[in-house]
């Protein structure tokens, strides 16, 4: 059977033709439904907002007359009601008469009545005006009132003294109580109302009607209805439904079926009364002009069909046959014809640009296939003899090619012997398995990594690090079918960055020691002699107190206050290397065992405590003081690390450590050590931590069980000594903090300290200089207690003179380090010049390497460290005096 092939023309006109006219037809509905949507919301809104207004008028026409009487409830008059009735009777006959005669076809009636429920009411009769009496005593409205309720308005109803539809206006009178007493009621007629009601016809057909709060018509087309009928009681269904939107105070468009004629209704409330007015009229009334409307777009489309028809046919025999010459160029192209002549088509639209496109692609296309043979040979070149990695990768990780660099990279003769060798790239070239996974799942996502940071593994398994950037290969389908990979080796370039991230950490924490040691050395002086004075003073109080005062258990907390703060000023001065020491040559051993009984008491009895010395224990030079602390953090350190029932362990050993250990701890250096190791079977710490746990107030202990300063103290003190510190640690298995001071080779004669039961008193003559007014007179009250003769001077200048004079009856100097015009060290210096006799202690609570390098006193030097306790000076004091040094 013979089937015609249709040609590009009758193609196009085929499919434009119906989709032109289809978007014409649905322009034209889309337009009718959207115009006639428009037309109804805009009349919509106009009637409603009609009714509304409708609704709103007669709402305030009721607040007006309102007004009335509530005017009259509030004289004086009708405030004694119960006390003269004729008095009200004859106010209302007044009022009466000119609110009648001002409205006459409104106010009918006014009444009043007194808490007992009589009423009298102000009537016109055809004689004039007479008195109406009876009782409201059982009206709700009167109950409502004598209750405490507000001025009211009473349901429509005809008036028994009228006979007139009538709303009553009731407004309680109150008493100067404010207490009801009455009421006073007007008679309002509807007529008004009524009249307004008639403007709420819409259209030709259109009516409008009131209805009470309880559905009664107020006024309707129908005057039977009118105060007869309720919507309720109507028998449409539709009516009843419409009755109840209308009685729910709200507003709103109702649509229904009437007769078999569809009727929208546009409904409002009149708040004041509970009432609803609405305007009713047929749909096909309301929205006659949407069908005219139709009317018009449909001539407008059958025309502009014609239109576009015609146009469609002459532009598609315009176009397609410029078309027909540019496929026969083409198929000639297509078997191998590239000697074509120039396609003549003289146009400037795009069938001309088109036709250009395939000369210019006639005459490049010889060119661009001889490139791409260049191409070929130069990207050929560039795979062997680049530097740089490059390797193609199937999607289950095989190797695919790669190219001399990489071979030579991964320690192979060649690239055959790899395959070989390499059957799973994943497992066999990278350290870590999953970093391929991770990069290959980001790569399927993004199609593309760059500059990649792994480690991956030659042939003989040494690792180095290599820059990997990644590109996904897919099908025409957009399937995966291979990696490419660029990979250079960054090995040198990691560990610079290695280098250089030590020397920053190094760096940063050198910056961070000397901020600390100038903030503690700025706070250290001034704030020791404020301690000073509060530990003197607290201690000589106790001294003169019995322990049965009621003040004594006051002053012991001060004085250990006092030595709290103390404490902690002096921990941020050990940390910053800004704490003043004196070394002496001990033997760990005897600190330890000296100290022992003291760490049994800071550690709970649920805590075993035990020690494990080592024999011929290599002395050490160190200030024992700092030696007491290093046990004491790292104890309690460990104690708080257990949680219940435990073990702490502290083992003292001679090391001797080579090049090869410890190379990555900062201020190592080979040689003899004595190591003190801490260790708990505490909760252990976790590696994150331990890269903190040395930085001043970092702690992981709750508010107010630790300051972050334990051991920050404990490294300073280990740094200021020249040793290190090593840590040992797993998670809930315990931690080990193993601490190397450097052996001291020379005397190794141990210093023997001397105890005293009491501080020890004397009664040499001392020559105190101190310029703090207050620490002075407390350090020279201290002095006396201890059967001193003391000289007291706050400048150096005034304790020069006192040496000039008396210096022969003088013992001892004892003065502050750091003090205005000339420091302690320069005067000391000036006095033993001309009386060397004079012995001299140094006291200060910073001493600003006046007297000290680095935090370590020069030799020869005694020193007192503020804040100090009668103990210390006594003890310190006697120490100076019975020597034999001389300054």
């Amino acid at each position: 059977m013979f089937t015609k092939v249709l040609s590009l023309r009758e193609k196009l006109l085929l499919w434009i033709m119906p989709i032109v006219l289809t978007g014409l037809i649905s322009v034209s509905f889309g337009a009718y439904f959207y115009l006639k949507s428009v037309i109804e919301e805009v009349h919509s809104k106009e009637m409603l907002i009609s009714v509304g207004k409708s609704a709103e008028s007669i709402n305030r026409w009721l607040s007006i007359i309102m007004l009335e009487p509530e005017g009259i409830a509030s004289t004086p008059t009708s405030k004694g009601i119960n006390e003269d009735f004729a008095k009200v009777d004859r106010q209302n006959l007044y009022r009466h008469k000119r609110l009648h005669a001002k409205h006459p076809d409104i106010f009918q009636d006014i009444y009043a009545a007194n808490k007992e429920g009589d009423f009298h009411t102000v009537i016109q009769s055809a004689g004039g005006h007479s008195i109406y009496k009876g009782s409201v005593a059982n009206r709700p409205y009167f109950k409502s009132i004598m209750n405490g309720g507000g001025t009211q308005i009473s349901p429509p109803l005809i008036s028994r003294t009228t006979g007139v539809p009538t709303v009553f206006m009731i407004s309680p009178i109150h008493d100067a109580n404010d207490e009801p007493v009455g009421l006073i009621g007007a008679g309002i007629s509807l007529s008004y109302i009524q009249h307004i009601a008639q403007a709420l016809k819409a259209g030709a057909t259109g009516y409008g009607f009131i209805v009470a709060a309880d559905g009664t018509y107020i006024y309707h087309p129908d005057k039977n209805l009118i105060m007869v009928s309720k919507m309720s009681e109507r028998g449409n269904q539709s009516l009843h439904k419409l009755g109840q939107l209308m009685l729910e105070g709200t507003s709103g468009i109702y649509q229904y079926t009437h007769k078999n004629d569809q009727m929208v209704a546009f409904y409002f409330p009149i708040p004041i009364t509970g009432w609803s007015v609405a305007t009713v009229l047929p749909k096909a009334e309301l929205f006659a002009p949407a069908v005219n409307m139709v009317k018009i777009l449909l001539a407008i489309t059958v025309f502009f069909m014609v239109i576009v028809g015609f146009a469609i046919i002459i532009a598609m025999n315009h176009l397609t046959r410029p078309l027909h010459s540019l496929a026969k160029h083409a198929q000639e192209i297509s078997a191998g014809n590239l000697e074509l002549p120039d396609l003549d088509i003289q146009t400037e639209d795009e069938l001309g640009k088109l036709a250009h496109a395939f000369n210019l692609m006639t005459t490049n296309l010889n060119s661009t296939l001889s490139g791409l043979e260049r191409s070929k040979e130069q990207y050929r070149s560039i795979f062997q003899n680049t530097h740089i990695g490059i390797i193609q990768v199937s999607m289950d990780a095989k190797v695919l090619s790669a190219n001399p660099a990489f071979v030579s990279m991964l320690g192979y003769n060649s690239y055959e012997h790899m395959v070989s060798e390499v059957a799973d790239v994943q497992k066999s070239i990278y350290l870590y398995p999953d970093d391929r996974k991770r990069m290959l799942k980001e790569l399927i996502k993004n199609d593309c990594l760059k500059n990649q940071e792994v480690k991956l593994k030659d042939a003989h398994g040494n690792v180095f690090w290599g820059s990997v950037n990644m590109s996904l290969i897919r099908d025409s389908n957009g399937k995966a079918i291979r990696v490419e990979s660029l990979v250079n080796n960054i090995n040198n370039r990691m560990q610079a960055e290695e280098e250089r991230r030590k020397l920053q950490e190094q760096l940063a924490q050198s910056q961070k020691l000397e901020a600390i040691g100038k903030l503690a050395g700025g706070v250290a002086h001034d704030f020791n002699n404020i301690l000073s004075v509060i530990i003197g003073k607290s201690e000589i109080s106790l001294m003169k107190m019995a322990p049965s005062s009621p003040y004594y258990s006051s002053f012991v907390d001060i004085k250990k206050a006092a030595q709290h703060s103390a404490n902690l000023t002096r921990q941020l001065l050990t940390f910053a290397r800004q704490q003043t020491i004196a070394p002496q040559v001990v033997n760990i051993n005897n600190t330890l065992q000296e100290t022992l009984n003291m760490l049994r008491r800071i550690i709970s009895e649920n805590i075993e405590l035990t020690q494990v010395t080592a024999p011929n224990l290599w002395p050490v030079k160190i200030d024992p003081d700092q030696m007491i602390q290093i046990l004491t953090n790292l104890c309690v350190n460990a104690r708080d690390a257990i949680q219940n029932i435990g073990k702490i362990i502290i083992e003292t050993e001679n090391c001797t450590l080579d090049e090869e250990r410890y190379t990555n701890i900062k201020g190592y250096i080979p040689g003899d050590y004595v190591c003190l190791a801490v260790s708990d079977d505490g909760c252990g710490i976790d590696a994150e931590t331990q890269k903190q746990i040395f930085e001043p107030f970092f702690t992981t202990k709750s508010l107010h069980k630790g300051t972050g300063l334990g051991l920050a103290t404990v490294y300073g003190i280990v740094e200021q000594n020249k040793g290190f510190i090593n840590i040992y640690s797993e998670v809930d298995q315990g931690t080990t903090f193993k601490i190397y001071i450097p052996r001291y080779k020379g005397d190794d004669t141990y210093t023997q300290a001397v105890k005293h039961t009491a501080p020890p008193k004397g009664k040499e003559s001392i020559l105190l200089v101190e310029d703090e007014p207050e620490l002075l007179k407390v350090s020279a009250q201290m002095l006396k207690e201890l059967g001193y003769t003391v000289l007291a001077v706050s400048h150096p200048e005034d304790a020069f003179r006192y040496a000039e004079q008396y210096g022969k009856n003088i013992n001892l100097l004892l003065t502050d380090v750091i003090m205005p015009k000339m420091n302690g060290r320069d005067l000391a210096t000036k006095i033993h010049e001309i009386h060397p006799h004079i012995r001299c202690l140094f006291t200060s609570g910073y001493t600003a390497d006046i007297i000290a390098h680095q935090g370590v006193l020069d030799e020869g030097i005694d020193f007192l460290q503020k804040p100090f306790s009668l103990q210390n000076l006594a003890e310190k004091v006697r120490a100076v005096i019975d020597t034999d040094t001389e300054v």
